[in-house]
C-alpha cells in the first residue's frame, strides 16, 4: 500500500474542546474557525473502519440540513487522521437548559421537533444515527437563538436498503438503546425513534425512563418497556399529549414504532397545536415551569454518579495495586493517593453510561 500523500497543512490547532481528541482549529488562509477531531492511528488498530464510516456518513449528509454538523475537510498524516467540522461553541443541550431562567413544555417540544427533523433527513438519506443522546446535541453558538446541531456520527450506518432488521452489532449508549439492539434481533431506523422517546422523557423531567441501580437492571427494564411517569410531582406539569408522544416512541416492537415523519405529524410537535398544563399559581394561566424539577433531578443524578464513579475508580485501583498500608512510608502513601485521584479523573472522563464494550459499526 502506498504511504499517505503529504500535503501542506491548512490549519493551526488551538485549545482542546471537551475531550483530548477534539481541538479548536483555524484555517490559515481564510481565518475561519472549526473543530478538528484528531485521531491517532496507533489507537485505532482494528477500529479504523469506524472512522472511515463516520467520514462516509458525513460526506453523504454534510450541508444537507442546517441542524446537522458539517464535515468541511478530512485528511491524514503518517500518524493521525483529521476530521474538520463546524465549530459548535454554544455548549451541550442540557447545560444550556439548566442555565436558563425558565423552561416550559413548549421549549422541550421545540428541541424535539428540531432533532426529529434532522433524524428524518438522515433516514431519508438511508442513514441511521444509532447514538442519539443529549450529549450529541450541541448549540452552534452562545447566542440565544443559536441553532441546535446533531453531532457524532461515529456509530452511524448507511443502510443499503430500507430494511429495519439488517444491523446486528450492539452499539450505542445503554440508557438510550432500543430493545432490539440488546436482543440482537436486527435493527435499523426505529432505534433512532426509541432514542428520541428517551431524550423527550429526559427533557421533561431530568432523568431517563429506564434508569436503574445497575446496567443489567437497566437493560432488563428497556427490553420489557418497564417505565412510568413517576414520581408524580415531576410529571404533574407535563401534558397528556407529551406523554402520548413518549409512549409512541417507546413502543417495544420496532415495526409498530412511528417513523420520524409520523412523529413530526404528532399533535405535540405540530405548529399551532401547543399543549401544556396550566400553572395553578399563575394568575394568567401560563404553563408550568419545568426547570426547577428538571434541574433538581439532573443535578441529583450527576452528584450520585460522581460518587459512584469515585468508588469504582478506587475499587479498580485496589484490584490492580496494593492499598496503602501501615508498612508504607508517608511518601509512598502520598504517591498512591495521587494515583487514586488520577484513576477517579479517568473514570469521570470515561462515563460509565457510555458504550458497554468497544462498539464496532456493523
Amino acid at each position: 500500500m502506498a504511504p499517505p500523500q503529504t500535503v501542506p497543512c491548512q490549519y493551526k490547532t488551538g485549545k482542546t474542546l471537551g475531550s483530548a481528541v477534539v481541538k479548536e482549529c483555524v484555517h490559515i488562509t481564510t481565518g475561519e474557525y472549526y473543530a478538528c477531531k484528531v485521531l491517532n492511528k496507533k489507537f485505532l488498530m482494528g477500529r479504523e473502519h469506524m472512522v472511515r464510516n463516520e467520514i462516509n456518513v458525513l460526506k453523504r449528509v454534510s450541508a444537507g440540513h442546517k441542524n446537522i454538523v458539517q464535515l468541511h475537510d478530512f485528511f491524514e498524516t503518517t500518524h493521525n487522521l483529521y476530521l474538520v467540522f463546524d465549530l459548535c461553541t454554544g455548549g451541550e443541550l442540557f447545560d444550556r437548559i439548566c442555565a436558563r431562567g425558565s423552561y416550559f413544555e413548549k421549549d422541550a417540544a421545540n428541541i424535539v421537533r428540531t432533532v426529529t427533523s434532522a433524524v428524518k433527513y438522515l433516514h431519508d438519506q438511508g442513514i441511521v444515527h444509532r447514538d442519539l443522546k443529549p450529549e450529541n446535541i450541541l448549540f452552534k453558538s452562545k447566542a440565544e437563538d443559536a441553532d441546535l446541531m446533531l453531532a457524532d456520527f461515529g456509530l452511524s450506518k448507511v443502510l443499503d436498503e430500507d430494511n429495519f432488521s439488517i444491523l446486528t452489532t450492539t452499539c450505542g449508549t445503554p440508557g438510550y438503546m432500543a430493545p432490539e439492539i440488546f436482543k440482537k434481533a436486527g435493527h435499523g431506523k426505529p432505534v433512532d425513534i426509541w432514542a428520541i422517546g428517551v431524550i423527550t422523557y429526559f427533557l421533561l423531567c431530568g432523568y431517563t425512563p429506564f434508569d436503574r441501580d445497575s446496567q443489567y437492571e437497566e437493560m432488563q427494564a428497556i427490553c420489557n418497556g418497564d417505565y412510568k411517569f413517576e414520581p408524580a410531582e415531576y410529571w404533574s406539569g407535563v401534558s397528556d399529549t407529551a406523554r402520548d408522544f413518549v409512549r409512541k416512541c417507546l413502543t417495544i416492537d420496532p415495526t409498530n414504532r412511528p417513523t420520524a415523519q409520523h412523529l413530526l405529524e404528532h399533535k405535540w410537535l405540530k405548529a399551532g397545536e401547543e399543549s401544556f398544563v396550566k400553572d395553578p399559581t399563575s394568575p394568567v394561566g401560563s404553563a408550568v415551569d419545568l426547570l426547577p424539577n428538571v434541574k433538581a433531578a439532573f443535578d441529583a443524578k450527576k452528584t450520585f454518579r460522581k460518587a459512584v464513579l469515585g468508588m469504582m475508580a478506587v475499587h479498580r485501583f485496589q484490584d490492580q495495586h496494593h492499598a496503602p498500608g501501615d508498612g508504607q512510608s508517608a511518601q509512598q502513601k502520598e504517591q498512591l493517593a495521587k494515583e487514586v485521584e488520577e484513576y477517579k479523573k479517568e473514570a469521570e472522563k470515561e462515563d460509565v453510561q457510555e458504550v458497554m464494550s468497544q462498539p464496532l459499526a456493523a
